[in-house]
């Protein structure tokens, strides 16, 4: 028994003869009735009751039309899932970022995701970037996100992965609001700095201000998991700390100075495992993001990880 012999059985019953059915579902008859017969045959019990006027279902007709109405109405949402999943309009994306990527990049991105593809289920773990990648190691995650450009990091950790460069993200000096009008390029006399904690195999702004600054006499410092985490210490006039335009307006009590001469951009940056299977749901959200983020970089060009040269 196959689901085509049930959409004729069902067209039998629903038109009251054979020779209507037919007619509903464009064929000829002959061809109708000896699949009715083959499938009577098949499951070994008369299924309708013939007579001049037509043909009505026998108690086995009833339930074989009821359940294989159920088995049709589940074949057809089936083939719509699978459709909408082929077309990465349905489906689950687990995606890994560090929380400064999520305000500058992500969350935009994810707005736009959800309007396109509102039956998507996206599930964003925010954390810092070591937990990005081994999550991504682990299959926790599709997709991650980090403040970081691939040829920052250690050799290693850069060739288990496939990077797609995004943008740059402009950073500020987060300050306690009394101090936003101050200003020094040199970055040597704000005091301590918040910091977030080292990555192993990958420098960042930990290491940039201790290259700095770590000669100077007043410089002292406080690690954190993650610039946000600084927010509420900045806002108590503990330090600064290295952050974004965004993340500072979220508390009136912290300002957002210029940074110092050499506290550069960050590079934002999606990983992928190597070797994960790039879905189309996977690859409408890469190219979403790509888009976004005004990169001509298409999806298929996703950066491979090689050695500095």
């Amino acid at each position: 028994m196959d689901f085509r012999q049930l959409e004729y059985f069902e067209a039998v019953v629903k038109a009251g003869s054979v020779s209507q059915a037919a007619k509903a579902l464009n064929m000829t008859q002959p061809p109708l009735s000896s699949a009715i017969s083959r499938l009577e045959q098949e499951v070994g019990v008369q299924l309708l009751v013939r007579s001049p006027h037509g043909v009505r279902p026998t108690s086995a007709g009833r339930y074989l039309l009821s359940q294989g109405g159920m088995m049709l109405a589940a074949r057809n949402r089936v083939e719509r899932v699978l459709k909408l999943m082929g077309t990465g309009l349905l489906g689950e994306l687990r995606i890994g970022a560090e929380p400064m990527v999520i305000h500058e990049v992500i969350a935009d991105v994810l707005s736009s995701f959800a309007a396109l593809a509102p039956d998507v289920r996206v599930a964003l773990t925010d954390t810092n970037p070591r937990a990005v990648l081994e999550g991504l190691g682990t299959g926790e995650f599709d997709i991650g996100c980090i403040p970081w450009a691939p040829e920052d990091i250690a050799t290693p950790i850069r060739e288990r992965f496939d990077w797609l460069p995004l943008r740059k993200i402009d950073l500020r000096l987060a300050v306690p609001a009394a101090r936003a009008a101050e200003r020094h390029p040199e970055g040597r006399d704000w005091g301590r700095w918040i910091l977030p904690h080292r990555v192993p195999g990958m420098p960042g702004m930990l290491e940039a201000v201790e290259s700095e600054l770590a000669g100077t006499p007043s410089f002292d410092s406080i690690l954190v998991s993650n610039p946000q985490t600084a927010i509420p210490l900045v806002a108590a006039g503990i330090g600064v700390s290295p952050s974004t335009e965004r993340i500072c307006a979220h508390d009136p009590r912290v300002g957002a100075a210029p940074p110092p001469r050499w506290l550069k951009p960050m590079q934002v940056t999606l990983a992928l495992r190597k070797g994960t299977e790039r879905t189309p749901l996977i690859t409408r959200w890469l190219d979403l993001a790509t888009s976004m983020a005004g990169s001509d970089r298409a999806t298929k060009r996703l950066v491979r990880a090689t050695a500095p040269s």
